[in-house]
């Protein structure tokens, strides 16, 4: 049957190849126009299950995790800062981008609630500022004790009003530092920052109005924040997706040339790898619209897996022709004995990461249907386009008299000092993963370069001013009681430097029916007092003050405070998807969230059993997730492996033994890269383990089948099996050129990873198997 096949596939080989250059000309022409790239880790959370959906809601509701964060570096230090920072917030707040700028403190809400945070004493010593004016004695016109007195009092009240009010009007809208150098402005953004598509949109137009704003006041005005980060992190991603993807096919490209020393052996394969690329992408945005931070490893996986079965049949016709000659049996010859191995190949690989969509997790779920499909896309193109090629053009193709590398490799397997060598290293560096999946890091390096601008508006900030804004770990509890004890304990934590909740204006709301009425009288008779009127009205505290007053005569109890508090200041409370009210504390960070597994020690430790929210809560609750999900798809890549394996070597003890050194291949690698290149093991590290399961065993059923076939099959299966770990190097070594550390350290990994199943495969697999006399 494949004999059959194998002849209508020569004889028909014009009509294959314009079939398949059609399809995959339509399917890559479909993904450069609608491909998406969507690097935000947090939308990969999923979407049915109760705690994420009120974590997603939190982060779209609440600015704390939706901020623009803008560091501006005075050039001009003589400029207006308050006209410079009202341009600048009025010119942001009319784009549809921002929803509003964002006080650091608010002065009139801190005095309508302050006072609740005070003792009467404390208030009535306000009275005090001017009771000797309206005790002295005679008040006439040549009396100075009375109009120094007046001033006093009157100077008195209007410090303890300008303090107050220090922040207000638009100096609440900004901090600027001691020097005078740098001025810190917040801003909300009007959709949530998981948004890629608005956050695409709105940055370059901020930019652009910032552009103009730093000229005209000569000022140096940088992006941070989340939003920021955001965009960058994508953008990013998006950039290195491009540069591994050209970098992948240029240097496949030689490598193919330099080992088969053929222009025209190059141009079949790199012209067939084109087209089952752009189908395998079309594909994939047909079916999932988007590529996410984990699915965009796809096409540089199915770049390095694809090309094996490329090299693989160009192998064997390559042999073929060389022995038999150049005639069309010779090739059908190659394909009968390259078709069951790249078969049984191809569906292990593809079982293996098609398992993947098992898991519960979607992202999982895209990257093993994704690569599933990809791998067996580029089994058809390979296996089909380049014999077609070949008898096409097979008369103007050079094949060398002698594979001298062949020779060498099978000059190097025999030398057994490389074996016991090997044996030892992947044994001992096996060991070491165990330090590696101990130390799990649950904070992997960013997406976002060190020296981007997000990251250095940072470090200027933290610098200049040191801690600002509220907390990013956010605490909630549905009683008053338990927000107070989760107050006591962040406030004695060594990771919490300080807390803003409802706490910070009614400490004690059981005690308002007692402090409400003499509360009433005295500041009723603050705002009665003549002088006190004029100094008030002036600070534009006046307003407050009768707020404060009505809000004392009207509250019964301390829920009508609550509700007040709750129209005015809505970030401290949070309902979930059940309408269910929370109380919410915001704390302050005393340590990197981001570095040393931090997140992990706070929320696994410090806040274990606790309802969390905000951008760092979901993003570790994501990370735990993910990890879990790709810990049970393991098993479903194990098993199917092991059936495959069954099925074809038709031996149980080989598939243990192949499934074995595929284990200690990716052991190995975990290690080294653990202990020799310091790379932490991290959720994205995982996904080596089903792509080492379908590599590893991909390069042994080769060998297992070369086995059969003789001596010469043997060497050029040696060949065909290095030159493809080379070129996957190559599709996952690009990664290294990425500016992004995650996906730079996850590109050394592969590679190391790549090169230590090839030892394994070669070394120790291929001399420790049977082989028949020859």
């Amino acid at each position: 049957m494949i004999e059959r096949f194998a002849k209508f596939l020569i004889k028909k080989a014009s009509v294959f190849i314009l079939i398949l250059s059609l399809i995959g000309l339509l399917f890559g022409i479909y993904s450069l126009l609608n491909l998406k790239v969507n690097a935000e880790l947090t939308e990969l959370a999923p979407e049915k299950i109760p705690e994420f959906k009120d974590m997603v809601k939190f982060t779209n509701e609440k600015v704390v995790s939706n901020t623009l964060l803008l560091v501006i570096e005075l050039e001009n230090k003589k400029i207006n800062v308050n006209e410079f920072v009202e341009k600048l917030k009025d010119a942001f707040e009319e784009t549809p981008y921002i929803s509003k700028a964002e006080a650091f403190d608010d002065p009139e809400t801190m005095l309508k609630y302050g006072i609740f945070t005070i003792d009467e004493n404390s208030l009535t010593n306000v009275l005090n500022y001017y009771n000797a004016v309206i005790n002295v004695e005679p008040r006439s016109a040549i009396d100075f004790r009375f109009w120094r007195n007046l001033g006093v009092a009157i100077s008195t009240v209007s410090e303890y009003a300008n303090s107050f009010l220090s922040r207000s009007g638009i100096k609440k809208y900004y901090l600027i530092s001691n020097d005078g150098n740098v001025i810190l402005m917040n801003f909300s953004m009007s959709k949530p920052v998981t948004d890629i598509d608005f956050l695409n949109k709105a940055i370059p137009d901020l930019k652009n109005i910032a552009s103009k704003l730093s000229k005209e006041f000569e000022a140096n005005i940088l992006f941070s924040g989340s939003a920021m980060n955001n965009y960058i992190g994508n953008k990013q991603v998006t950039k290195d997706f491009q540069i591994t993807t050209i970098v992948s096919l240029v240097g496949i490209s030689l490598l193919l040339l330099i080992s088969y020393g053929s222009s025209k052996t190059m141009l079949f394969m790199f012209y067939s790898m084109i087209l089952a690329m752009g189908t395998s992408l079309g594909i994939i945005v047909l079916l999932f619209k988007q590529i996410n931070i984990i699915t965009s490893f796809v096409n540089a996986m199915l770049l390095g897996l694809g090309i094996d079965y490329g090299i693989h049949i160009t192998a064997k016709i390559h042999e073929n022709l060389r022995i038999y000659g150049k005639t069309n049996e010779s090739i059908v010859e190659a394909f009968k004995e390259n078709f069951t191995p790249s078969f049984v190949s191809a569906i292990t690989t593809s079982i293996a990461l098609l398992a993947l969509a098992l898991s519960p997790s979607k992202p999982l779920q895209e990257m093993g249907i994704s690569s599933g499909i990809g791998v067996m896309i580029f089994f058809v193109y390979m296996n089909f386009l380049v014999p077609a090629f070949y008898s096409r053009f097979q008369q103007s193709i050079s094949i060398p008299k002698k594979e001298y590398f062949s020779s060498f490799l099978e000059l190097l397997r025999r030398i057994k000092p490389i074996k016991v060598l090997v044996w030892f290293a992947v044994i001992i560096f096996s060991a070491f993963s165990y330090l590696a999946v101990k130390n799990f890091s649950y904070t992997p390096p960013g997406l976002v370069p060190e020296n981007s601008e997000a990251v250095k508006a940072l470090e200027i900030a933290e610098e200049k001013f040191g801690e600002f804004g509220v907390g990013q770990i956010v605490i909630a509890a549905k009683s008053i009681d338990e927000l107070k004890e989760i107050k006591n304990e962040i406030e004695n934590s060594k990771y919490f430097s300080n807390t803003f909740s409802l706490l910070s204006f009614v400490e004690e709301p059981e005690k308002l029916e007692e402090i409400r009425p003499s509360f009433y009288e005295t500041v009723y008779k603050v705002i009665n007092e003549p002088i006190l009127d004029v100094v008030f009205k002036k600070y534009g505290l006046y307003n407050s003050l009768l707020e404060t007053l009505s809000l004392l005569r009207t509250a019964k109890t301390y829920d009508d405070v609550i509700s007040s508090i709750e129209k005015d200041i809505p970030a401290l409370f949070f309902y979930d998807t059940n309408n269910t009210r929370y109380y919410l504390l915001y704390a302050k960070e005393k340590v990197s969230l981001w570095r040393d597994n931090n997140l992990k020690k706070i929320f696994d430790e410090e806040l274990k059993g606790k309802k969390v929210f905000g951008y760092p809560a979901l993003f570790y609750k994501v990370m735990v997730y993910l990890i879990n999900s790709t810990s049970k798809a393991v098993y479903f890549v194990f098993l199917a492996i092991i059936i495959t394996l069954l099925i074809d070597l038709r031996s149980f003890l080989k598939s243990l033994k192949v499934t074995f050194y595929v284990v200690l291949s990716i052991l190995a690698t975990i290690g080294i890269g653990y202990v020799a290149l310091k790379i932490d093991l991290t959720f994205l590290n995982l996904l080596i383990i089903p792509i080492f399961l379908g590599i590893g065993v991909d390069s042994m059923v080769h060998l297992s089948h070369s086995i059969l076939h003789g001596r010469d099959s043997i060497m050029k299966t040696e060949k065909a099996v290095t030159i493809s770990v080379l070129t996957t190097i190559i599709a996952f070594g690009s990664f290294i050129l990425a500016q992004g550390e995650l996906l730079k350290e996850f590109g050394e990994l592969v590679s190391i990873g790549l090169l230590v199943s090839w030892f394994v495969s070669i070394f120790v697999y291929l001399s420790n198997a049977d082989k028949p006399k020859i």
